[in-house]
């Protein structure tokens, strides 16, 4: 029997957990032995589920798709496994990987709020940017908001993302990333250990984090109330012995309060790329990145007055219209120019935020 073969039906058997797994897959050279009934486990029990597996067409048909989407199966027996991933307690036997991204790089975790604010979503873009564009590969969950701002980013930069699923890779969840799915199969990677056709089931998800916690030297949280998955994902860096960091915010908006929790409890606080990178590379020289956001422009009076009533919260035209006593076509021109100069975004309603 194939060995990639049998790895991929232990990591599918029911009723014996991931530590489980990973502790048959380091007594046992070969796994193919235990399925064939050449090895003995010494639990009666897994050993019995061993050889009740039947479903071995499944899998081969399962390998045949996946080879005409190109798609690797990468077992933890391989040497594209990761590192930090492998050496967790509790790792998948198998990953699934789309995409030309190698997986032992400098890897970082930014994971979030589904329901972020304007100024999370920019800040998650920005750093993840940044962090980019020093080579680091950003990695997190493919959810709404914070996660899919992050991969965003790292696509601004040189184009370096992971992102982990709870479903099968030929599902993309949510549907509404369809296009960042696309993009990230092309440029990063996209993972998963799930089988084709599994579906995004609410168990999936606490699962999946435990991957971006095991993929990542460090775990960067940017918004998250108290009941957010991400929280899920830090306490997993905790246990794997990652690096915890929190972006502080607001103390009377509840998207801040998780992330803010966990600075209480001895996450890092950051306030600047440069504290990731000290934090998780410190073999990295810190240098001024030029990344296409952070570019010295020059002003005009009225654009850099314009640009001063721009912060990172949220700010709607009438107000800056009403600030600058100015005539509104003055104001959309300056405003136009300055999207234009990549020194802040629109947003829907008419909102703007500095970049």
């Amino acid at each position: 029997m194939d060995e990639r073969i049998a790895l991929i039906a232990l990591s599918r058997l029911q009723g014996i957990n991931t530590f489980k797994k990973k502790e048959i897959t380091d007594r046992h050279d070969s796994i193919a032995n235990l399925f064939d009934g050449k090895t003995k486990l010494i639990d009666p029990d897994t050993h019995s589920k061993i050889l009740s597996f039947k479903n071995w067409s499944i899998i081969e048909k399962e390998i045949a798709v996946l080879e005409k989407m190109n798609v690797d199966i990468i077992t933890i027996r391989d040497n594209e496994y990761p590192f930090l991933l492998k050496n967790i307690p509790d790792p998948p036997l198998v990953i699934y990987k789309k995409g030309p991204l190698q997986l032992d790089t400098n890897t970082i975790a930014i994971v979030g709020s589904r329901k972020a604010t304007f100024a999370g979503i920019n800040i998650a873009e920005k750093v993840a940017s940044t962090l980019s564009a020093y080579g680091i590969t950003v990695v997190s969950g493919f959810a709404m908001g914070i996660d899919a701002s992050a991969h965003r980013g790292a696509l601004q930069g040189k184009g370096k993302t992971m992102a982990v699923f709870g479903c099968g890779i030929d599902i993309c969840y949510p549907a509404e990333n369809r296009q960042l799915y696309e993009r990230i199969g092309e440029e990063g990677a996209l993972l998963t250990e799930y089988g084709i056709g599994d579906k995004p089931l609410r168990f999936h998800f606490p699962e999946r984090n435990r991957i971006i916690a095991g993929l990542s030297k460090g775990i960067l949280v940017i918004e998250a109330t108290q009941k957010s998955g991400s929280l899920i994902t830090a306490r997993y860096g905790v246990e794997y012995g990652r690096d915890i960091m929190a972006i502080p915010g607001n103390i009377f908006n509840e998207e801040y309060k998780g992330a803010n929790a966990l600075i209480k409890q001895g996450a890092k606080l950051v306030d600047s790329v440069e504290d990731i990178i000290t934090t998780c590379f410190t073999d990295l020289k810190i240098n001024t990145v030029t990344n296409g956001r952070e570019k010295g422009v020059d002003l005009k009076e009225d654009e850099n007055f314009i640009f001063s009533l721009i912060g990172f919260d949220k700010i709607h035209i009438d107000e800056v219209i009403e600030k600058s006593n100015l005539q509104t076509k003055d104001v959309m021109v300056i405003l136009t120019g300055l999207e234009m100069k990549d020194l802040i975004r629109q947003f829907p309603g008419g909102f703007y935020i500095r970049k």
